[in-house]
């Protein structure tokens, strides 16, 4: 059995007060205790610790030696500790997070900004690309946290960023824009533009669309692009229609480039999410900004 932390101690309190009954008064524990504390540290360093005497105990030459040693150790875990919870009040150094579009661009930028208010130490590197690649990049340790709209893989820590709905986009004067209103039926018949393989954003589409027992292949898909802004330009001029987070859609549609139209038999609600790595370079630093993400 190998001796723990607090044996250490035990012995400390015994060497000094030269009595296993003071020492577990002091510690608060049975002489009992006391008495096993030093046979495992005895057993452990092959060694005689104490001398009994009438009057109590004493240190052997080999007790000395660990009296010496016992309380450097014990001191230089004490500061140990002590610069973990001042590392973990100011963390520093960097987090490197992969994101979605939606959470990337709309989400992320306005947490980091109030997240750097308070640590300023702390600096971001961030990638925008799709959920898929953003769960490969987590898997392979070259990020620390993601950002997504989607969950792959339910083993990792995650947590709740924000809400997000997709939308139905068209160009302005779209008849679906005068109409006011679309059904799955409607999109359809359109020519559809598409986000790209591995999309958050596409990945919800297509299970919405097996739900009503369609698939990609029943839409009339013209192209794929792989962000919210340049399908927000094809809409915009008039290439087709398309499905995109509210968010961006809101602020396109606010500028006049495009009409977001309410899907009577869609419900495309999703939750954005961040992802934590499960062996981050910078844990301090990660633990600290989730903690402040999720409030604790």
């Amino acid at each position: 059995m190998d001796p723990k932390i607090s044996y250490f101690q035990t012995f400390l309190f015994a060497a000094k007060t030269k009595s296993f009954s003071k020492a577990a008064k002091k510690l608060g524990v049975t002489q009992g205790t006391v008495s096993n504390h030093i046979s495992v540290l005895e057993k452990f360093f092959d060694a005689q610790l104490f001398l009994r005497t009438p009057e109590g105990v004493d240190l052997t030459t080999e007790g000395n030696i660990l009296y010496e040693n016992a309380e450097k150790l014990l001191e230089n875990i004490s500061n140990a500790k002590q610069q973990m919870r001042i590392l973990h009040e100011h963390p520093e150094g960097l987090i490197r997070i992969a994101a979605s579009t939606t959470p990337g661009e709309h989400l992320l930028p306005s947490i980091i900004k109030d997240y750097t208010k308070v640590y300023r130490d702390v600096s971001f590197q961030i990638q925008i690309t799709d959920s898929e690649k953003c769960f490969k990049l987590l898997e392979d340790r070259a990020v620390d946290i993601i950002a997504v709209g989607n969950i792959y893989d339910g083993s990792y820590e995650s947590e709740v960023i924000g809400k997000d709905r997709l939308v139905l986009v068209v160009p302005p004067e779209h008849e679906l824009a005068k109409k006011g209103v679309a059904k799955l039926s409607d999109i359809l018949k359109e020519d559809y533009i598409d986000r790209e393989v591995g999309s958050g954003t596409r990945e919800i589409f297509v299970d919405a669309l097996q739900d009503k027992g369609y698939s990609m292949m029943d839409l009339h898909t013209i192209m794929s692009l792989g962000s919210n802004s340049s399908i927000i330009t094809a809409v915009s001029e008039g290439y087709g229609i398309s499905i995109i987070s509210e968010i961006p859609a809101k602020k396109a549609a606010d500028a006049g480039q495009l009409k977001i139209v309410p899907i009577e038999d869609l419900d495309l609600t999703r939750y954005m999410y961040l992802v934590k790595g499960k062996k981050p370079r910078n844990p301090s630093a990660i633990k600290s900004f989730w903690d402040f993400v999720s409030g604790k």
